[in-house]
């Protein structure tokens, strides 16, 4: 549950004009439940022996970019503190029917990034047509390859499956 002190910080009038990467240091600077969270992930790191693979400013330009292609793709991530993954895309043959919500961990969208082990994104996206016909197929895998060779993110490739590592 928030606390009024957090709610005080995510609606003050001094983060109304500032750009998505200021909110983002912002909040991840000032929350204290982030700040205690970001020194749980450090150990984590620390202990599993990772690299950091990822910055701050490589995915926030990835979550503004993905609003220049044609639909936003559906993630899947595994988060630093997580045992494992609830599933991977490899799980499902058939493209999802549901597209992926890339807006800030303070509107409910995409994790903290600090916290992000390794994001799929799956490239394809199926629309239902109706009962008795098959669902139509939309592929963005070879835009989505070009939008992260643009940003210089480092990522693997299966496919439609790309997969991001924050940590490796």
């Amino acid at each position: 549950m928030i606390n009024q002190d957090q709610h005080n910080l995510y609606i003050s009038k001094d983060v109304l004009h500032m750009s998505v990467f200021e909110k983002y240091k912002y909040f991840t600077s000032n929350d204290k439940d982030i700040i205690k969270l970001k020194e749980q992930v450090a150990t984590i790191v620390a202990s599993k022996n990772l690299s950091s693979v990822m910055n701050d400013t490589k995915w926030l330009a990835l979550q503004q970019d993905i609003a220049t292609l044609p639909f936003p793709p559906a993630y899947n991530e595994k988060l630093i503190q997580w045992d494992k993954a609830k599933f991977t895309f490899n799980d499902f043959p058939s493209p999802p029917k549901y597209q992926g919500d890339w807006s800030s961990f303070w509107e409910e969208g995409l994790p903290i990034f600090f916290t992000i082990e390794w994001l799929e994104i799956r490239a394809t996206y199926q629309i239902f047509q109706g009962r008795l016909v098959s669902p139509k197929i939309l592929d963005q895998t070879e835009e989505l390859n070009q939008l992260l060779h643009k940003l210089n993110i480092p990522f693997e490739q299966e496919k439609d499956v790309f997969t991001i590592y924050g940590y490796k």
